[in-house]
């Protein structure tokens, strides 16, 4: 079985009840989920997760497209996550 990166935009869901078509059961127990708005989840949220943030620091330069400071932020939950972020920590991968 092939692993699966799933989108989800939940900006529009109104409840825990809208979320029953996205089967998340086997999405987070087999596969990737790449979630925006992750606060509608509710008690859906998996407790192993990798929650990442993505901020844009300053404005584009006009005809410089990198000219934007990119921040990201990540935020383990649950042990297998804190070794994961622990172990890219320590092999120089990840810096503060």
């Amino acid at each position: 079985e092939s692993l699966q990166i799933h989108h989800m935009d939940l900006y529009r869901l109104a409840g825990e009840d809208d979320l029953r078509p996205l089967n998340l059961d086997r999405a987070f127990a087999n596969d990737i989920s790449l979630i925006e708005w992750p606060v509608r989840l509710g008690s859906k949220s998996p407790k192993e997760r990798l929650e990442m943030q993505l901020r844009i620091v300053g404005n584009a330069q006009e005809g410089i497209e990198d000219s934007c400071i990119r921040h990201v932020s990540l935020q383990p939950h649950g042990n297998r996550w804190k070794e994961r972020i622990q172990f890219l920590v320590e092999e120089g991968y990840i810096d503060d």
